[in-house]
């Protein structure tokens, strides 16, 4: 049975048990017509003929039990659920009157047990199956049911009416024999109608059935009455009747048997259909508690949904609004006094700062700590025609951590409009949404973060897309670089060019702030510097010409500190130029020497003013000298007691002869800055530029065109 149950093994079953159920009603089709329309012989005369069309009935009839027991045995322990009453109810209703009806219209095709045409024999045997068909569905449908809601005698009960079956058509049977047999089958029919009405005493699962579903179970049970009573009275009384006649001809006394069950079914429709207008009384309370079951189920759906604070309040207000059947709904959230108005339904912000100019009805709505409903507005306040639509009120509190952040606002037409029920609804609508707006809000700044960061992400790829992404070559010289902003993005700028004589320049920026107000400034400087290096004579020259460029174009409080390098494509010495940045760290010969040339950050003072102020220096160098260019933010580098790094490591480092290339005062510079500041968050960007001079006979190359410079050395 349990291999039955399963909907996978039924399908396959359920097949084979119509397609053979189908294959003897064919074959019996075949012997009533070779034998009784083309014989015409009566159906009686032959005993081989008799038993052979007996036991196809039998077997057709044990083919439509079977197909029962698998599809209703499969709904056996389950609850009873309105639907599938109504389902099975309505399927009976109408099989049993369209065969009513198929019946009545067919001419009839047996006379004296004989089968007198080709529409008699087939439309004989489909009305009979039909008959047994409608009936055995009738009785594993009550079966079941009784099983699903079976109490301790339910079982005895079945096996006696199943009995009782057997006794009815027995004595139908045997009724030729004496009036007794008629008057046992009556008593029979008594008592398993008696037996009928006490195993289906527990009607218990209709309270939890609604107002409009009881109504339409009373109309389908008046017709599964009203189709079970036509059978049962056509195949007891009406021996002439077509589908009487039909069915006995199918089953010797047959018609005793579906007679029976349609009693039995009947008996059940008239209990169920009584039982369901007695309980019609207490159904606006089941409407009521499923209603308010269903409404906070649907609020915990809309919360959990609800990606914002606004689409959180227009949700519950639209939902309390068809809940509690109101024309009319708002939220209003207080913040320092002002009212803001948010998921109005049905009303316009105007209208509700209308409502709020009655004083009566602000100091209600508003400063009241519980619930408030004004059954009758008009008894409160003189609302005047333009609010003479607001005849009765709610107000619910909506309280976050112990305060009052806003409320809940309903109102009807009618006075009157609001019941208790409708007031501890909100109630309860009111506190899920004081909870959920904490939700709403994290949820929102964590998505509004997660926006930001994404778009950061975007900055930072650009911006690194403005720096070099591999060292240039040259003869004199070697270079190296990195950056590292403190942010996503940074103000820092570092980049190479090549003057129009040829020779190699270097130039290192500090945008005053962090993030993207500085990153913004840095790519515009990237479009100045690639635009004014193509016609400057000198680092001088350059930072004059960028002078000229943003000056006046800059925030008031916005500069640019710069350091600009050119080395001589020849060798020999470096040009040096200086914007208020950082000062440059050289090792001459073994000797470290910090070089400070005068100079103004960019954006501060007008063209004139800013080159009078700016100084060129010439440094000779010679082969194994360097060079160092930093950031503010290497020599500001902080550890965890909040002490500095300074300059002086930096120079030991140089000093000390173990660095002898570009690449490797990188990366010692920046050992030192990890040392020094360990774990400790970076506070400022960092970007670090080095030089090595060698002899220009060397040709020296730094880089092969493989390896990533600014953007994979962070």
């Amino acid at each position: 049975m349990k291999m039955l149950n399963d909907p996978i093994t039924q399908r396959p079953v359920l097949t084979t048990l119509l397609l053979s159920g189908s294959i003897l009603l064919f074959i019996r089709i075949l012997v009533v017509f070779f034998w009784s329309v083309l014989g015409e012989n009566g159906l009686s005369e032959s005993v081989l003929i008799e038993l052979t069309l007996g036991l196809l009935s039998g077997l057709v009839i044990a083919s439509i039990v079977a197909v029962t027991i698998v599809y209703y045995g499969r709904n056996i322990g389950n609850e009873v659920s309105y639907d599938a009453i109504a389902t099975a109810v309505t399927t009976y209703a109408v099989s049993s009157l369209a065969l009513l009806l198929f019946a009545g219209i067919v001419p009839s095709g047996i006379e004296d047990n004989m089968v007198l045409d080709t529409v008699g024999a087939v439309s004989s045997n489909l009305v009979a199956v039909g008959v047994f068909a409608t009936s055995i569905a009738l009785a594993g449908f009550l079966t079941t049911l009784l099983l699903m809601r079976r109490h301790e005698r339910t079982r005895i009960y079945l096996i006696l009416q199943g009995s009782i079956l057997v006794g009815i058509w027995l004595c139908a049977i045997l009724n030729d024999l004496s009036v007794f047999f008629d008057v046992l089958g009556i008593v029979f029919a008594v008592i398993g109608g008696i037996i009928t009405l006490m195993n289906i005493r527990r009607l218990n699962w209709l309270s939890s059935i609604g107002l409009d579903k009881k109504i339409r179970l009373m109309w389908l049970t008046a017709c599964g009455a009203f189709a079970s009573a036509v059978l049962a009275l056509f195949l007891t009384f009406f021996n002439e009747a077509y589908i009487t006649v039909s069915t006995r001809s199918f089953m010797y006394s047959g018609a005793a048997l579906p007679a029976a069950i349609n009693l039995f079914g009947l008996l059940f429709f008239v209990r169920l259909f009584f039982a369901t207008m007695v309980s019609l009384p207490n159904s606006g309370i089941v409407d009521r508690r499923s209603n308010e079951v269903e409404a906070l189920a649907g609020l915990t759906i809309l919360v959990a949904e609800s990606a914002s604070v606004e689409e959180l309040l227009t949700s519950v207000t639209k939902h309390a609004l068809s809940v509690c059947r109101a024309h009319g709904a708002w939220c209003e959230m207080y913040d320092n006094g002002e009212i803001s108005i948010m998921g109005e339904q049905l009303v316009n912000e105007p209208f509700v700062h209308a409502i709020h100019s009655r004083p009566q009805l602000h100091q209600l709505i508003s400063s009241n700590s519980k619930p408030v409903n004004i059954d009758s507005v008009s008894s409160v306040v003189d609302t005047g025609l333009q609010l003479s639509a607001v005849r009765s009120l709610v107000s619910i509190p909506i309280v976050n951590n112990s305060r009052r952040i806003g409320s809940l606002v309903m109102f009807s037409t009618l006075e009157f409009g609001f019941e208790t029920d409708d007031v501890r609804l909100l109630t309860a609508f009111g506190s899920t949404v004081g909870v959920s707006i904490d939700q709403a809000r994290l949820l929102e700044t964590a998505i509004e973060k997660e926006r930001l960061q994404k778009e950061f992400d975007v900055a930072r790829d650009i911006q690194l897309s403005l720096l070099p992404r591999h060292p240039p070559i040259a003869s004199c010289c070697e270079v190296d670089a990195v950056t590292i902003p403190a942010t996503q993005v940074g103000g820092d700028y570092f980049d190479f060019m090549t003057f129009p004589d040829g020779g190699l320049g270097a130039i290192i920026a500090d945008v005053s702030g962090k993030g993207v107000p500085a990153a913004l400034y840095m790519a515009t400087l990237k479009g100045v510097v690639l635009a004014e290096s193509r016609v400057a004579t000198g680092p001088a020259d350059l930072l004059n010409r960028i002078n000229e460029t943003l000056y006046g174009s800059m925030g008031k409080h916005t500069y640019i500190t710069m350091m600009c390098v050119k080395m001589d494509q020849n060798g020999g010495e470096v040009r040096i130029a200086r914007a208020g940045h950082m000062p440059a760290i050289f090792r001459i010969s073994g000797t470290i020497q910090v070089v400070t040339p005068k100079g103004v950050a960019v954006g501060i003072l007008p063209p004139a003013a800013f080159k009078e102020h700016l100084e060129e220096v010439v440094i000779a160098v010679s082969p194994g000298d360097l060079c160092l260019l930093t950031t503010d933010g290497v020599n500001e580098r902080r550890n965890a007691s909040m002490v500095e790094m300074t300059a002086d490591p930096l120079m030991e480092m140089m000093s000390n002869g173990a660095v002898d290339s570009a690449k490797e005062l990188v990366k010692q510079t920046l050992h030192l800055l990890n040392s020094h500041g360990g774990t400790t968050d970076q506070h400022d960007d960092i970007t670090i530029v080095g030089a090595s001079f060698t002899a220009p006979s060397e040709q020296q190359i730094t880089a092969d065109g493989t390896e990533a410079f600014a953007g994979e050395q962070q």
